[in-house]
């Protein structure tokens, strides 16, 4: 698939099968990640592939814990409904991590970016996703980030969720929100 219909077919997948996707696709993936564009290629990312899911469970699970303390009635109801997962019950979920320099999350973005399309070019779904950044600071947690084994300085920002679609999602309408100024 070309990179302008991997752009157009790219849907946020929220269903995930338990198959896991394979190590060259993983490699592929993280590869269009590598090769985003970057301020100054400074590159100020830094990416954690996670394929267990006990680890996936705990981030999920302080996830839910904020959401509930939030008081928010509609996150207290996605929080506490059967089988909650922030991240989808995705097989793989791959961390991006932001050093905060001026530029950096404008580069984790667009690496967040590319690897959603790389995913839908090789017919794999993702989802891109960042509420789990709320729950970082919860006790439960400090454990389990540092086996991210981060670079000084480096924190999780965004994620991508990855595995094959349970179902399709269907493809919502975009409005073209668009200006020109010509001479």
């Amino acid at each position: 698939m070309d990179a302008l219909s991997a752009m157009k077919k790219r849907v946020a997948v929220r269903e995930f099968l338990p198959k896991q996707i394979s190590d060259e696709d993983i490699t592929t993936i993280v590869d269009a990640g590598l090769n985003a564009a970057t301020s100054m290629n400074r590159q100020s990312w830094f990416f954690t592939v996670v394929q267990h899911s006990e680890t996936l469970k705990a981030i999920s699970g302080a996830v839910g814990y904020k959401l509930i303390e939030s008081e928010i009635p509609s996150l207290v109801e996605r929080a506490q409904s059967s089988g909650f997962s922030s991240f989808h019950h995705a097989p793989t979920v791959i961390f991006i991590s932001s050093d905060h320099s001026r530029y950096s999350l404008a580069d984790c973005a667009n690496a967040a970016q590319n690897m959603c399309n790389a995913a839908t070019a090789l017919n794999i779904g993702s989802c891109y996703i960042s509420s789990f950044v709320q729950a970082l600071d919860h006790p439960s947690l400090r454990s389990v980030i540092e086996k991210f084994d981060l670079p000084e300085g480096y924190r999780p920002t965004f994620a991508v969720a990855l595995g094959y679609p349970a179902h399709q999602p269907q493809k919502k309408e975009r409005k073209w929100k668009v200006s020109y100024i010509k001479e």
